[in-house]
């Protein structure tokens, strides 16, 4: 079993877009909450993601990855993968 991933995002937000591409080009599936001008799921996002409201907010099995600039970081690393291989016990 994969990995559960969740990603808010704004449809016109280059890192949004960049963070999608590289989920996609990794070939995992995502729930995506496109979040445009919408408050109170920005305020949601922000309750999970340690007060960020910034887009997108990437999360990994209900674990808060950051945005897409963590997401590259993890996946230069050579962490990622192992992130997305890991089910929900």
């Amino acid at each position: 079993m994969a990995a559960n991933i969740e990603i808010y995002t704004w449809s016109s937000c280059p890192f949004c877009i960049r963070a999608k591409a590289l989920l996609t080009k990794k070939g995992v599936d995502f729930t995506e909450y496109c979040i445009d001008g919408d408050e109170d799921a920005r305020d949601k996002m922000a309750q999970r993601g340690d007060g960020k409201r910034s887009v997108p907010q990437v999360f990994i099995n209900d674990r808060h990855v950051g945005g897409c600039d963590d997401l590259h970081d993890l996946e230069f690393s050579g962490k990622l993968d192992s992130l997305l291989e890991q089910s929900i016990a």
